[in-house]
């Protein structure tokens, strides 16, 4: 029910209330949802990435995180999908980060006076990806905990 808005309460993660959300019989939530398939466009559209996410408005900066770091930086889906993240979602002006995440890029961001609150986990992604050797390989998130590990052989 935190999808939806409540008057007079901020939601989990600090969003203030928007009348266009507030609960009534019928309505779905407004949803943070976004996840991405990406193509390769010259192997005939072949996919190269899925990726998905759950954690409320910090899901579209842990999915964007990890396609960056797997199509830009060129981390593989292991790598992508473990880095330390981070999320600025403007209202509450505030920057969460995770412990493990760069300590100078921190200390940069605060001395341009961003404001940064670290937490110990941020979005739940998961990824799968079709690597150059035609492999898939995917990678569920250890931030899920037991719930994310292999449940069969």
């Amino acid at each position: 029910m935190d999808d939806f808005s409540t008057p007079g309460h901020s939601n989990y993660f600090g969003f203030p209330p928007s009348p266009a959300n507030f609960i009534r019989p019928g309505k779905r939530p407004m949803s943070s949802q976004s996840p991405l398939v990406i193509f390769h466009q010259n192997r005939s559209n072949v996919e190269l990435l899925a990726v998905g996410g759950a954690g409320g408005s910090t899901i579209i900066s842990g999915v964007a995180g990890v396609a960056l770091h797997a199509l830009w930086l060129k981390a593989d889906v292991k790598q992508a999908v473990d880095a330390p993240r981070m999320h600025n979602q403007l209202q509450p002006n505030y920057t969460w980060y995770e412990p493990n995440f760069p300590k100078a890029y921190v200390k940069s961001l605060e001395d341009r006076g961003h404001v940064m609150l670290a937490v110990n986990n941020l979005t739940v992604v998961t990824a799968a990806e079709r690597a150059n050797d035609g492999q898939i390989y995917a990678n569920s998130d250890f931030r899920k905990g037991e719930e994310s590990a292999p449940a069969g052989y």
